[in-house]
């Protein structure tokens, strides 16, 4: 739910959105109010007509489980 709250922000909010695409954690740790931990990398691209990006998730091995 707080991926759609970001993503309507910044339809809404040219300025929002700018700075989400550069500087996206801070960007989102204002927005939510949240502070997310260091280290954590967070890239932010717009999809545009003729531009489509794939996220390919980490595999259950990357994440320590094994289910």
């Amino acid at each position: 739910m707080e991926l759609q709250k970001l993503i309507v922000k910044a339809w809404e909010d040219e300025a929002f959105k700018q700075e989400l695409l550069n500087n996206p954690k801070a960007a989102i740790e204002k927005a939510l109010g949240v502070s997310l931990p260091e280290g954590i990398e967070i890239y932010v691209h717009e999809q545009t007509p003729t531009t489509v990006h794939l996220v390919l998730p980490m595999k259950q091995a990357d994440l320590g489980t094994e289910e």
